[in-house]
């Protein structure tokens, strides 16, 4: 009777066994060139990135809807993983070394800019070990490493930059701006007092030097210096940029307070020649030949990579260097 309960707990788990291999119930079984991946690893990720979503939005994982929105986390999860093996045997080819310790120097730094007590907490809504985020900043330095090692060599001629820079000038267009002098006030009925000064001739470099709150530019005479559009507070910038040079404005609210504006110069927009943003057009063009060389050698490295995962999961796409739906 023992040998046919045994025999009958082997047959259930052999059933079992096949039925995880063909469903992909076990998460371990994503491979990459060779290397298995945790499964442990990838449903604590799972996990913390579901956590995170309820905690802002309870209800967001119920029906259909949310079970579509976990298969979509878990499939980022695992495209974020395979990119990150692929990375790091690529950097082990090229030989590029470990940065373990340039990511424990990046976190000490990021500690000590944010305060400890700060990037603690941020961890902790992050629901992030310590350990767990200084892997994400090493798997960032090695995609940067990777990048330069890839784009090494990459250069731009002065003939690349002109004909780049005739085709696309309006990429290096000057936009409008204004220099401007401000008195800054917390009240409306103090602001018209200053107003009715300045309208009775008193000189708006000492009227700032003596009653503007703004600490940055009060002992400058309330200069501002140059400002460009989109910059500022809306309202600040639309009266700045109505005014003409040696204009100064009414009352302006604003929200940090209420403002006096004059202006002391107007520069239009136009498009400067090629020579005097010659070195931007330079760095831009490179940029650009850098992005596309790194996307060319992912997309062959994407390619040649063998990933096998779950069929739950998806599917390896090298086209887009993607796990997808099947």
């Amino acid at each position: 009777m023992g040998g046919k309960k045994r025999k009958l707990a082997l047959c259930v788990l052999s059933l079992i066994a096949v039925i995880c291999f063909f469903c992909g119930c076990s998460s371990a079984s994503m491979v990459v060139n060779g290397k298995k991946i945790q499964g442990s690893e990838f449903d604590r990720e799972v996990g913390r990135r579901l956590d995170i979503a309820r905690e802002k939005n309870p209800k967001i994982f119920a029906g259909r809807k949310g079970e579509k929105l976990e298969e979509e986390t878990r499939r980022e999860v695992a495209t974020e993983m395979i990119r990150n093996e692929i990375i790091r045997e690529e950097a082990e080819k090229l030989r590029l070394g470990q940065v373990r310790e340039e990511a424990y120097r990046k976190v000490e730094e990021e500690k000590e800019q944010k305060g400890y007590d700060a990037f603690a907490k941020e961890l902790e809504r992050q629901h992030l070990k310590e350990a767990e985020y200084i892997i994400r900043k090493e798997n960032e330095l090695l995609v940067d490493a990777v990048g330069k090692k890839v784009c090494e060599g990459l250069t731009v001629s002065r003939d690349e930059a002109e004909s780049f820079y005739l085709t696309h000038k309006s990429m290096f267009a000057a936009q409008p701006m204004v220099r401007v002098e401000h008195i800054l006030l917390d009240s409306k009925g103090q602001a018209q007092v200053v107003l009715k000064e300045l309208e009775g001739g008193k000189d708006f470099e000492t009227l700032a030097k003596e009653v503007s709150k703004d600490d940055a530019t009060r002992n400058l005479g309330g200069l501002m210096g140059w400002i460009e559009k989109g910059t500022m507070d809306p309202a600040f910038e639309e009266a700045a940029f109505s005014l003409k040079s040696g204009q100064i404005s009414g009352v302006v609210e604003a929200s940090d307070g209420f403002h006096i504006i004059k202006v002391l110069e107007r520069r239009e927009a136009y498009i400067p020649p090629f020579s005097e943003v010659e070195d931007e057009v330079r760095r831009t063009l490179l940029n650009e030949k850098k992005e596309e060389k790194f996307t060319d050698w992912l997309r062959t490295v994407y390619a040649n990579a063998e990933v096998r995962l779950p069929a739950r999961l998806g599917r390896w796409d090298p086209a887009l260097g993607k796990v997808i739906a099947r």
